[in-house]
């Protein structure tokens, strides 16, 4: 379909645009993880607020990444179109959704059930935290493991 120079320059375009997107959603993954989530605990004081500010941090948060998701699925997908080994075009795009999918059922499952608990040092928030750190640390691995795998393709 294209000439080797055409698809090698847009191979490169493509990837461009795809490892910054894969980045900015890890950087801001970890950013809440390991910044903002553990100094809000410390800093805010009323339970109501920790709540409603850390769920609409999550809530942004989840918008970037389905928007910088949904870039590196299509990404990935178009390079696997001219790629003589579609197999890591293809699971780049695999890891993605399923961290996509983590992040939506965080969202939709686990997060306004944090919020309504009334108690930040219950056993039903700590098993609830438990189970977003498992979800959220799931997505974190998976973008992670996309982005290197888009960093180190080959051109073939």
């Amino acid at each position: 379909m294209f000439r080797r120079t055409d698809r090698t320059r847009l191979d490169r375009i493509l990837a461009a645009v795809e490892l910054p997107a894969l980045g900015l959603w890890l950087g801001a993954l970890c950013g809440f993880a390991f910044i903002f989530a553990p100094a809000a605990f410390r800093i805010v004081t009323d339970l109501t607020q920790f709540a409603a500010l850390t769920s609409a941090n999550l809530r942004t948060l989840a918008l970037a990444g389905y928007v910088c998701g949904a870039l590196a699925i299509v990404l990935a997908l178009v390079r696997s179109l001219e790629a003589a080994d579609r197999t890591t075009d293809l699971l780049r795009a695999f890891l993605v959704l399923i961290a996509r999918g983590c992040i939506a059922y965080e969202m939709v499952a686990i997060v306004p059930a944090m919020a309504a608990i009334p108690d930040l040092r219950s056993d039903a928030y700590h098993a609830l935290h438990g189970r977003s750190t498992l979800v959220y640390g799931g997505a974190v691995l998976c973008v992670a493991a996309a982005l290197v795998m888009a960093a180190v393709r080959t051109e073939s």
